[in-house]
């Protein structure tokens, strides 16, 4: 095969898969900032690359299974061999299937990473404002003053209340704005609180701010300390699925090593030592994600 096709080849599809992997991470960004209201298909698309690679290497492993193979089964002295086409299409479909659910799983824990990276974006927010609340008592202010540093998609929401604050002259408008933008129980207690700045005594609103850091970072604690104690084993899991994904890509890919699952009663053992493997890995995966979901 000439060289120079190849190159170009090889180097064309290393440009797609970046212009790919950079609009994703673009997408995910102004996802993250809200600065888009996504509904319907787009809404439910996940922007991780991970979850396409699950996709793309499901698809290429089913075909390695699929594909076609001759096997001689007889020879005959004087004759041609006599060959027979063999595929493993039980396999090919359960590979296939399990990819694309695993991939919809990786999709779903996006949603768990916002979620904790809103929790510590609330935290900061709120101990920002607290500092500044205590010698301008004032709560717009304070809070505009509080929210410079504050990342998206939790800093957007802010400056966007702030802004509307200004425009309108209405506190109430502009906490809401501010609740429907940033779905979280700790800043719902943290609008909360705002709600009464004007009216209630500074003491009291610097009590009520010391008591949701107190639970904030109470919960950070916990959650820091189930990490901790997570890492061991989905570290585990992770590498005993890397390892299992490269065997069963390996086996599909060497075709003396594929043989053995070209019958049915091949294929029936995979399914069944994979399915052990991928319930295992599920089960893992699950009681991690239910106690992270916890903690937040």
């Amino acid at each position: 095969m000439a060289t120079g096709p190849l190159i170009i080849l090889i180097g064309g599809g290393g440009l797609l898969a970046y212009l790919i992997y950079d609009w994703l991470q673009y997408r995910l960004r102004r996802r993250r900032r809200k600065e888009v209201q996504e509904s319907g298909v787009m809404g439910k698309v996940s922007y991780d690359w991970r979850v396409y690679v699950t996709v793309i290497l499901s698809v290429v492993t089913a075909y390695l299974y699929a594909r076609p193979i001759e096997r001689v089964t007889e020879t005959v002295t004087g004759f041609d061999p006599i060959v027979e086409i063999k595929h493993s299409y039980l396999v090919a479909i359960y590979v296939l299937l399990v990819g694309i659910w695993w991939a919809v799983r990786q999709a779903r824990k996006e949603a768990v990473s916002l979620r904790g990276l809103v929790n510590e974006q609330v935290t900061e927010l709120v101990g920002q404002f607290r500092s500044v609340f205590r010698i301008r008592p004032t709560v717009f202010s304070a809070l505009e003053e509080a929210n410079r540093k504050i990342p998206p998609p939790t800093g957007a929401a802010v400056s966007h209340a702030v802004t509307t604050f200004y425009v309108t002259s209405m506190p109430k408008r502009a906490l809401d704005e501010l609740r429907e933008r940033v779905d979280n129980p700790y800043m719902e207690q943290f609008i909360y609180i705002l709600e009464r700045g004007e009216d209630a005594r500074h003491e009291d609103i610097m009590n009520a701010l010391d008591g949701l850091l107190h639970r904030v970072r109470r919960a950070r604690e916990i959650r820091d300390q189930s990490e901790v104690n997570m890492t061991v084993i989905t570290g585990q899991s992770k590498i005993i699925q890397f390892i299992a994904v490269s065997l069963v890509v390996v086996v599909g890919a060497v075709p003396l090593l594929r043989q053995a699952y070209e019958n049915v009663i091949g294929q029936m053992v995979f399914l069944f030592v994979a399915s052990i493997g991928v319930s295992t890995s599920w089960y893992i995966e699950r009681q991690a994600i239910k106690l992270k979901e916890k903690v937040l």
